[in-house]
């Protein structure tokens, strides 16, 4: 049983590292960067400043580099800071998180009501 239960979590690790790396890899493949969404509306900038940002950021390390301090922040909860709000994100996701889970929660209800029964009387016939 223990090793059952070593072997679900040991599959469950992998399968959570291997989903980071497609996020972080799809981040990185999305058309511009943060340096580039920031500045568009600013018109002209001067390249020293896009590079102190890209620096600030982190942006100018190798991917690996890069993926290991994400995966860093993402597991001691430090999602970054909102450029839109300027406030660290965290403070904008809480107050929704009661809401999301709620949804979670009546979706996983609907599903159980409709799929037990439809489950049972397919077995059944």
């Amino acid at each position: 049983m223990k090793t059952y239960i070593a072997q679900r979590l040991g599959i469950a690790l992998l399968t959570l590292l291997g989903m980071s790396m497609v996020i972080f890899a799809l981040l990185r493949l999305a058309p511009g960067d943060i340096v580039d969404i920031l500045f568009s509306a600013a018109g002209y900038v001067n390249p020293s400043e896009k590079q102190a940002i890209l620096k600030e950021l982190g942006m100018d390390r190798p991917y690996w580099v890069q993926y290991v301090e994400w995966l860093k922040q993402i597991v001691t909860g430090d999602l970054g800071k909102s450029y839109r709000y300027d406030l660290p994100a965290w403070q904008i996701i809480k107050p929704l998180v009661p809401v999301t889970l709620e949804l979670a929660v009546l979706s996983m209800v609907v599903a159980v009501v409709l799929g037990v029964p439809t489950g049972v009387i397919s077995a059944v016939r």
